[in-house]
């Protein structure tokens, strides 16, 4: 709810986005690591190390998904992509390159951003101008090295090895 009532919202800023992407994704990849690991009777300390786990993996999922918006190639990404712009939702990537073009450049991207029908090519200078997209791309990744991170604690297994290759996945699927 919150991310739809913000469509539209140029001056949204970074941290009003990661609190969009906190209540979504990564209330809910937290939400499915703390239970799975109270089923499988973990005590209290490692329930909320998988709990913040998740958190920080949804936190970097999102992340790397909005790049993938912007930046993506559909035949690889098995999605249609640019439908962020076209429904006028600002992403981690969009929120950076606002916040960094010119005056002058910034004013004309959000023209183009307030029509309604962003294109991503219309976008894609801009990215580039402001290294938007390497921008989000390392908070992605550092999101995800902190959620691998967090499984540091636990016992060699087959299981915390997927753990750990979940947090790759998430930031270097296709684009």
């Amino acid at each position: 709810m919150h991310q739809t009532l913000q469509r539209g919202n140029l001056d949204l800023t970074e941290t009003e986005y990661f609190e969009i992407i906190e209540g979504k994704t990564a209330a809910l990849t937290s939400c499915c690591c703390r239970l799975g690991a109270l089923y499988a009777g973990a005590d209290l300390e490692l329930v909320e190390r998988l709990a913040n786990y998740g958190r920080l993996l949804g936190l970097a999922f999102q992340v790397a998904d909005d790049l993938l918006d912007l930046v993506g190639r559909e035949d690889k990404a098995g999605k249609t992509l640019g439908t962020d712009l076209e429904q006028q939702k600002l992403t981690l990537p969009l929120i950076h390159m606002l916040t960094t073009l010119p005056a002058d450049d910034r004013a004309a991207l959000r023209k183009v951003l307030s029509n309604g029908q962003p294109k991503r090519a219309a976008v894609a200078a801009g990215l580039k101008q402001t290294g938007a997209v390497e921008y989000a791309r390392e908070r992605a990744e550092t999101l995800a090295a902190e959620a691998a991170a967090e499984l540091d604690g636990l016992p060699p297994s087959e299981f915390r090895d997927v753990l750990r290759m979940m947090t790759q996945w998430a930031v270097q699927r296709e684009t």
